[in-house]
């Protein structure tokens, strides 16, 4: 879980930015939270420092910790989803006036959603990549070896 490919991020970085990404999207820009981020989230590594927004690239939480915090962001954006007329989705976001990211201004409720849905797609396909050369690589170390049939 914590195994890099071609300098990738490891499965368990991609959940982390997964949560960075809702915690700024969802909790900060459409709920208007100033400082949404768990310690654990992971922004992308050419973001620049910003006061408040964690950035600690060499925790190494479990899967089962880092499962916790994802179903409780997926809960978040659920209840967000649900709680969404045609008119809220249409409109803006109100400009958080704190440090952080996004940066403080209004954004399109649709885009930040959009955003948030994106990263889950492109991070899902990175990881399958990942996952499937790593699982690849472990058939070659062990020398194609199956199971015997019987």
């Amino acid at each position: 879980m914590h195994e890099s490919v071609d300098g990738e991020w490891s499965f368990i970085e991609t959940l982390r930015h997964l949560v960075f990404a809702t915690d700024s999207w969802v909790g900060r820009a459409i709920l208007g939270d100033p400082s949404p981020w768990d310690p654990l989230g992971l922004p992308w590594d050419e973001m620049a420092d910003t006061p408040g927004v964690p950035r600690d690239r060499d925790a190494r939480p479990s899967l089962d910790a880092l499962l916790v915090l994802r179903r409780d962001r997926m809960a978040k954006v659920r209840e967000v989803i649900d709680g969404l007329t045609e008119d809220a989705l249409d409109g803006d976001t109100q400009p958080v006036e704190a440090p952080g990211w996004p940066p403080s201004r209004s954004y399109p409720v649709r885009e930040c959603l959009l955003i948030v849905l994106n990263e889950e797609w492109e991070h899902r396909l990175y990881a399958e990549r990942d996952l499937a050369a790593l699982e690849a690589a472990l058939a070659a170390e062990q020398g194609g070896a199956r199971p015997a049939a019987g």
